[in-house]
């Protein structure tokens, strides 16, 4: 097992044994709904599932040299829903026309084709499995996530008028339900935002970004853990929410990358 797997593992249980016991005092302290730092991961901080599945289409699209038509097709679609959801999270949290965000979606879909452009023929295996692996990422997190909020029914802490009677810990499962209020047991911003780890294979195509993969890295988990924290700020999640969700996305990453990348992974 590879030393950041058993590092994110170490703090996962870690963590997840102290929420377990503190969810309440922690979203009690932190609990700020008009807080700037929690409006602006809740806005911005999924984005990158977007922009990480768009890219990795385009680039699949772009070098699929076998004439399969349906695998054309299907790079095609899966790029213009990653467009499309991209265009939505802008239009619903900055609050634009729809105008606006189909222009927005056709701009992104320009710049991440373009993007995808400067795979050269010789790195077209490899940028491929990295793709797919992006692809993966931007579709299976929503999935899973969204199944097991519908399952496990647990209360929102903003949505409880008295916490310290309505709260219901991680582990107890409360029911079925698609009332969204009642839908906090995985984070799915946590989740969407963790899919940034995806970046850090980018210096196995990338050669000149290899002296900066810990930089990299280091940034990427900056980024999950402020996505994190704003989603318990704003009282969308219990701080047991969002390292589930995140987790998940983690598990899902190193799994693909050991499926796809193990004998491509030199350090």
């Amino acid at each position: 097992m590879r030393k950041d797997v058993k590092i994110t593992i170490g703090v996962f249980v870690v963590l997840l044994a102290i929420f377990t016991f503190a969810d309440l005092s922690i979203s009690n302290a932190l609990y700020n709904p008009d807080s700037t730092f929690g409006w602006f991961f809740e806005s911005f901080g999924e984005l990158v599932l977007s922009f990480i599945g768009l890219f990795s289409a385009c680039v699949l699209f772009r070098t699929q040299t076998e004439k399969v038509i349906p695998m054309r097709v299907l790079y095609g679609v899966l790029g213009l829903f990653n467009a499309l959801m991209a265009a939505s999270l802008n239009k619903m949290y900055l609050h634009l026309s729809t105008v606006v965000m189909v222009l927005i979606m056709i701009a992104y879909l320009a710049i991440f084709y373009f993007l995808a452009g400067f795979v050269k023929e010789s790195e077209t295996g490899l940028v491929r499995k990295i793709a797919k692996i992006g692809i993966l990422l931007s579709l299976l997190p929503i999935l899973i996530i969204t199944i097991l909020k519908m399952v496990w029914g647990r209360p929102r802490y903003r949505s409880m008028a008295d916490p310290s009677s309505e709260f219901t810990p991680w582990y107890l499962i409360q029911g079925f339900t698609t009332d969204n209020e009642h839908m906090s047991f995985p984070s799915g911003h946590s989740a969407n935002s963790a899919v940034v780890i995806w970046i850090t294979l980018l210096p196995l195509w990338l050669k000149k970004l290899q002296p900066y993969r810990k930089l990299i890295t280091v940034g990427a988990f900056l980024w999950i853990v402020c996505v994190m924290i704003s989603r318990v700020i704003m009282g969308a999640h219990f701080a047991s929410d969002v390292l589930m969700g995140s987790m998940i996305t983690l598990s899902l990453f190193y799994y693909l990358r050991h499926v796809f990348l193990k004998d491509e992974l030199t350090y």
